[in-house]
């Protein structure tokens, strides 16, 4: 008796019809190969303009950096990192005398500034395209 038991609990146990597991690798392959909208995640991508404007912003606060430790200490740091923070970004190389040059490299964008230059250069028109207070100029479009 306690064998046909256990045989009537194992029989009832519910079957798979044999056309589903065929039918799932099918929907499994053309969702991998052809994945629907609301399952792709949307990148963002930044203009070029935006990029180096960002570039630009972050090395002039390493500038500002590089300054600080000079008034405080009266010599250049040797690295970023001893005058703050440093950044991946950003290169720091001195030269001679006082000065020193941050070359900053993102993507295939990349500024050269030398300490010796009006810090307005580095700059640019980084902060109004930062806040949103002027579009970048398009590539291949007249600049006034």
């Amino acid at each position: 008796m306690h064998r046909k038991g256990l045989r009537s609990a194992t029989s009832a146990r519910p079957h798979l019809h044999p056309g589903i597991p065929p039918i799932l690798a099918i929907t499994s392959i053309w969702l991998w190969a052809f994945p629907p909208a609301v399952l792709q995640p949307e990148v963002t991508i930044i203009p070029p303009a935006n990029q180096e404007a960002g570039l630009r912003m972050e090395m002039f606060l390493q500038f500002v950096n590089v300054q600080r430790y000079v008034s405080a200490n009266g010599r250049l740091p040797n690295d970023l990192e001893e005058a703050g923070d440093g950044s991946d970004e950003v290169l720091y190389t001195r030269e001679a005398g006082n000065s020193f040059r941050l070359t900053g490299r993102v993507g295939d964008i990349t500024v050269v500034f030398t300490s010796t230059e009006p810090v307005e250069d580095l700059l640019g028109d980084a902060v109004a395209i930062v806040s949103g207070r002027v579009a970048p100029a398009r590539e291949g479009a007249p600049t006034s």
